[in-house]
């Protein structure tokens, strides 16, 4: 049965995104069983989808190219089904985790035929509606290997900067702007490098992409998740320092402690990487003094300037075609520019850093004409990032 995906107002008709409902339930048994769920899902990671979500009451949906799509075959998920999908994704007490206040941020796996393997990055929280307390799951599609760095267009100057032998590089933006992808692809880069001898170690919230299964002539890596092998970030640095690892890998900081392992690995001279939320580099120099323990501040802050290295911003915006690509704003934190942030208060972080962007990096002003001369954006969608970015 097709024709099941409710398309958005103003756009053409595509066969492409239908998934052939077979009417099975979502879950049958928990855990075990889940053949409608596993369909759906299977389709829309196939689709290249950015986002699948399940609410209560509400129809799933998935998102692609920043178009959302409604699957109109099913009534709304009632609580039952709700109850069922969560348990499913994370365990037999996952409504009871949400019911006591608590989200849920795990990795969700399809094996299908010929030993493929679909994974899924899955956050659930609950939720009011107007006909009860509900859950919203959001899920995202996690492709197999990270696209290598031709491919994502990665500028000369990030090339030439982010195999650093110690120090901080930080990659910021929005969910969902391949904060992590760039990660990856760097990753990938160090590990197929004859000449790289790393050992990389990394640590994450879930862990993205399965790198291990890379083979690599001289480089190592080892991945953690938390809580699943290690119970906190402050567990997995402490061990860490007992590794011998050359590059260490903090899927992200959002919280202080996340901050504080962070700096701590990169001043103690191994090459570090980690991502933030945050819309523009001088507005994650913003983030970062806010995530430093106010007791600790000024200390955290001397350290924190003088480890950078690399700072990155990164959004993805449409093409031409109707698909993605990203545009970034990047400095490479040279020691005039750590000396500057040492020596000044937290508050003025932003302006020093957008002054250095001006000199020696790369802002979005100039990441825009890069991308128009090179086609993979219009005039329109040049405009609407400069109205963002204001």
């Amino acid at each position: 049965m097709l024709a099941m995906v409710e398309k958005p107002e103003a756009v053409e008709a595509d066969n492409s995104v239908e998934w052939r409902d077979n009417g099975e339930r979502w879950v049958v048994d928990s855990r075990h069983n889940a053949p409608g769920l596993d369909s759906f899902m299977s389709h829309v990671h196939r689709l290249g989808g950015e986002q699948i979500q399940f609410a209560t009451f509400q129809p799933a949906a998935f998102r692609r190219y920043g178009r959302n799509y409604k699957v109109t075959s099913r009534l709304s998920l009632d609580e039952r089904e709700a109850a069922a999908i969560v348990n499913h994704l994370y365990g037999a007490d996952g409504m009871a985790r949400l019911q006591g206040g608590q989200d849920i941020n795990v990795m969700y796996v399809i094996g299908v035929p010929r030993k493929e393997v679909l994974r899924f990055r899955v956050n659930i929280t609950p939720a009011v509606t107007s006909q009860g307390i509900g859950v919203h799951a959001v899920i995202r599609p996690v492709k197999d290997l990270p696209p290598p760095l031709e491919m994502q267009n990665v500028e000369p100057g990030i090339m030439a900067n982010f195999r650093m032998s110690k120090g901080l590089m930080i990659v910021s933006g929005a969910t969902g702007s391949g904060k992590s992808t760039l990660i990856g692809g760097m990753t990938m880069a160090k590990l197929m490098d004859p000449d790289g001898h790393r050992n990389i170690i990394e640590c994450a919230e879930p862990i993205e992409f399965l790198l291990d299964r890379v083979r690599s002539r001289t480089s190592t890596i080892t991945q953690s998740e938390i809580p699943r092998n290690l119970p906190s970030f402050d567990a997995f640095m402490e061990g860490a320092m007992r590794r011998q690892p050359t590059d260490i890998i903090v899927g992200e900081c959002r919280k202080p402690e996340h901050m504080r392992a962070t700096i701590h690995a990169a001043i103690s001279g191994h090459a570090t990487a980690t991502t933030l939320h945050a819309e523009t580099v001088s507005l994650t120099m913003q983030r970062i003094a806010s995530l430093l323990p106010p007791e600790q501040l000024k200390d955290q802050m001397i350290a924190l300037a003088q480890a950078l290295r690399l700072v990155i911003n990164q959004r993805l915006v449409p093409t031409p075609e109707g698909r993605w690509t990203p545009l970034r704003e990047f400095l490479f934190c040279d020691a005039e520019y750590r000396r500057r942030l040492a020596t000044a208060r937290a508050d003025d972080w932003p302006q020093i850093t957008m002054e250095a962007l001006e000199s020696t990096g790369q802002t979005y002003a100039r990441a825009i004409e890069n991308a128009l001369k090179e086609g993979r954006i219009d005039e329109e969608t040049a405009e609407m990032v400069r109205r963002e970015i204001q």
